[in-house]
């Protein structure tokens, strides 16, 4: 967690350097672990996905290699990953994004992590869900001020 964690802030510190504005900065991950057919887990998505939308990426693209089709039963082996664990974990974290963008920043910038060392504030919806209070706005260009 600690590593996307400090690559992220580093990315982003770099971004705001730009004398163009902050620039976004967009996350990559993979689908499983290198070498390996084990996709990632739920709380290594937490790790990647949720602290990368934490933080105040601007968007994540996720990759793999031809291996996922490889054959039939790999990509059934996908398909019920993408089904059952990453679809409803992205459609969750995206779905947070969206709420607290309109909640905390009338739609015109995205939320991210008022203290950025503290892990647990994710945007998650659901019991246990961190509370907006926890996130600023980042506001998109053209906009400014605490709620945008």
């Amino acid at each position: 967690r600690r590593f996307v964690h400090h690559r992220l802030r580093e990315a982003l510190r770099v971004a705001a350097l730009s004398t163009h504005g902050l620039l976004p900065v967009i996350a990559y991950s993979r689908l499983s672990f290198r070498r390996s057919s084990r996709f990632l887990q739920l709380a290594d998505l937490v790790h990647t996905i949720g602290e990368s939308a934490a933080l105040g990426a601007a968007g994540l693209v996720l990759w793999g290699d031809l291996s996922y089709s490889r054959s039939a039963e790999s990509c059934a082996n996908l398909r019920h990953y993408l089904m059952s664990t990453l679809g409803p974990y992205v459609a969750n974290v995206t779905a947070a994004a969206r709420e607290c963008s309109y909640g905390q920043c009338h739609g015109h910038g995205r939320c991210v992590r008022r203290q950025p060392r503290e892990l647990g504030s994710l945007l998650h919806l659901g019991p246990g869900a961190s509370p907006w209070a926890a996130f600023r706005c980042h506001c998109y260009r053209g906009w400014a001020g605490e709620g945008c």
